[in-house]
């Protein structure tokens, strides 16, 4: 990952800062800000909260070699739909990892590229799948025939498109041990062109909703479908995909079911050690998968959290929406400290983007843009989920 500038003003500095402009504003126009729509404890409130979401990024730090950790069987299961273009990748970095990996299972979810050849090739275990059994989703259906031909002591999930340092199974098997619990990892974003960028507020929405990031929260919900690391022995107790099989949000929705089952989940950042390239084709690719699933993702969200990043987005909302009634109503005097506010924002939201993936700054400087993409992306989930019912993906209807 290469090093980036870094925010040097703290969060107490940056919040001290905002309460100051936003005393001042009030001082100095208290007209204005009794007519304001977003009031300036909308801006200030949601500023707070966007800390308090974004307080802190546990790290999968790099795994020593250990020779006690050979003693673990790790079986790897990787669910793949028309991955021809992933599975080469994902496949050398395995055959690099400093840990010993038991199996490679790679399971063809009925793709019609050169899916099978590729794992042939590669010498993993290939496992067929066909026809969808009525009640099952493509991926959780993928995983559970994966985990019933595996023979090793821990499974580790692995979504194709995702990619591995030499030692990142030797850091999950590490972490595995040291705390005795499963471990998901939501690997470093990595972006590269224009349209790629738009996956900004996706990313930072599905990292806050499991509530590993927010200030104070010690219990977690849910999982990343990216990276799961299990006990064999766990995850057939529970039947594995069983309970989640007709979910399009099965990390979500498997890492609740461990919740409820008094199972934590340790979830962490991936950083330097496991990283993934979403959609690196095209916007429509883009589009199609964060609409395919979101809007039926933020209904496994516990309340308060959602009420969070409501306050959270509408804030991000609020103070561009301010400048721009300034404008229009050729009020230039509050446009200064409007500009402040609108830079500490930015700043803010620089400062949870470079732990998450590799976005520039000038994303952060004109994130209304990818703002506005990302509430039509999601008013469109919302439409296509619950009402019209015609969201696809990799040409299959969900």
């Amino acid at each position: 990952m290469k090093s980036r500038f870094r925010p040097i003003v703290s969060i107490a500095e940056s919040i001290e800062i905002m309460r100051r402009i936003c005393e001042h504003y009030q001082t100095a126009q208290p007209e204005r800000i009794r007519q304001m729509p977003f009031n300036f404890y909308t801006i200030i409130i949601g500023f707070i909260v966007g800390f308090m979401l974004f307080f802190k990024f546990p790290r999968l730090r790099n795994g020593k070699v250990d020779s006690m950790l050979s003693e673990i069987d790790i079986s790897v299961i990787i669910p793949a739909r028309n991955e021809e273009e992933n599975l080469p990748c994902i496949l050398r970095d395995l055959r690099k990892q400093t840990h010993h990996i038991h199996e490679i299972i790679c399971v063809d979810d009925d793709s019609d590229d050169a899916t099978e050849q590729i794992i042939r090739e590669y010498g993993a275990k290939y496992v067929k799948v066909d026809e969808l059994p009525t009640g099952w989703r493509g991926k959780p259906w993928a995983c559970q025939n994966g985990s019933k031909v595996a023979t090793g002591d821990v499974l580790v999930f692995l979504d194709a498109d995702v990619r591995l340092s030499i030692t990142a199974l030797q850091s999950l098997a590490r972490r595995h041990q040291e705390t005795g619990k499963p471990v998901s990892v939501q690997p470093y974003h990595t972006v590269r062109k224009p349209h790629e960028f738009f996956s900004l507020f996706f990313t930072l929405i599905k990292i806050s909703a499991t509530g590993m990031s927010i200030l104070g929260v010690k219990k977690t919900v849910g999982l990343y479908g990216p990276v799961f690391l299990v006990q064999k022995k766990l995850f057939d107790r529970y039947h594995g995909f069983e309970a989640v099989k007709d979910s399009v949000t099965e990390d979500l929705d498997l890492g609740r079911m461990y919740y409820k089952n008094g199972i934590e989940i340790n979830l962490l950042m991936g950083n330097d050690e496991i990283r993934f390239r979403m959609y690196p084709n095209s916007f429509k690719d883009l589009f199609e998968g964060w609409s395919k699933n979101f809007s039926r993702g933020s209904l496994s969200i516990r309340w308060w959290t959602l009420i969070l990043i409501f306050v959270w987005v509408a804030s991000l909302n609020a103070v561009p929406l301010e400048i721009a009634l300034n404008i229009a109503n050729e009020t230039y005097q509050p446009l200064i400290i409007l500009s402040g506010i609108y830079l500490l924002f930015s700043s803010m939201l620089y400062r949870i983007a470079y732990r998450s993936g590799s976005y520039p700054m000038y994303v952060c400087l004109l994130y209304p843009l990818f703002l506005i993409v990302f509430e039509v992306v999601f008013l469109y989930s919302i439409i296509a989920t619950f009402i019209t019912k015609t969201t696809t993906w990799k040409g299959r209807k969900l």
